[in-house]
């Protein structure tokens, strides 16, 4: 999407942080009412969904978490397609940036080659009653060893030279927090939603595809993916009939 903003926020920069997304939640609860950028080199306690731990070695990728402390906006709160537009944005980052084959996997992951390269996690805290929406993300760029829960699942984006990796991570800031801070500043024009969800579905690596998906309670159910509808929910086909995924998580064969 173009930049409507020229940069109307703070970036804020970590050699080495537990986590963005706490470092934003710490942020906005003390009081912070700017948008803000927060980035790191390497998080030791990296978050990913449901509680798991996001991998965030030092220097081979980027973490980062966009904070939007704007009690006006009466939409900042759908953090389906608070992740919908950041996966859209991050996809297009590695395709333009870093010449990557990027697919979005729905809701939450960026794949590449097969395996994941990026997790997303939209969180939202309460100050006074007032919502402060901050987005997660953090992408393997050079990363090559993981831990071996997850070796055979991720990746990185690719290899780059240090200068090539510093231009990338300050390519990928831009837009990707460029494309947040418009979303939110302009979170109620449909028409900029409409836009979000037709790229979103050009990079999707679901529809049509056979899947798996699970809920909170394990349960596994099958069907095929169809569409991705305005919310960012996913339509899904089954044998009893067609359902409404807005939460849990998926698998297919990539």
């Amino acid at each position: 999407m173009d930049s409507l903003t020229d940069r109307k926020y703070k970036k804020i920069h970590f050699d080495t942080i537990d986590s963005t997304n706490e470092e934003a939640r710490r942020r906005f609860l003390a009081g912070a009412d700017e948008p803000e950028l927060l980035w790191a080199d390497e998080q030791t306690a990296g978050k990913g969904r449901n509680g798991r731990f996001f991998y965030s070695p030092q220097n081979t990728g980027i973490y980062f978490t966009f904070l939007y402390p704007n009690p006006e906006k009466k939409r900042i709160e759908d953090m389906v397609f608070v992740t919908t537009v950041a996966a859209v944005s991050v996809c297009e980052a590695l395709k333009e940036f870093a010449h990557a084959d990027a697919g979005i996997k729905w809701i939450n992951d960026i794949y590449i080659r097969g395996r994941k390269v990026c997790g997303i996690l939209a969180e939202v805290a309460y100050r006074d009653g007032v919502p402060g929406p901050f987005t997660g993300i953090g992408i393997n760029l050079t990363t090559e060893d993981f831990p071996k829960e997850i070796e055979g699942i991720a990746s990185g984006v690719g290899h780059f030279s240090e200068d090539e990796l510093s231009s990338l991570k300050e390519k990928i800031l831009n837009k990707v927090g460029d494309d947040l801070y418009t979303f939110f500043s302009h979170n109620d024009d449909k028409a900029l939603r409409e836009d979000i969800i037709r790229r979103y579905k050009a990079s999707s690596l679901v529809i049509g595809k056979d899947i798996t998906y699970s809920f909170a309670d394990g349960a596994e159910h099958k069907g095929r993916a169809l569409d991705v509808l305005p919310d960012g929910s996913l339509l899904v086909d089954t044998t009893d009939g067609e359902v409404i995924l807005n939460s849990g998580e998926i698998h297919l064969h990539l």
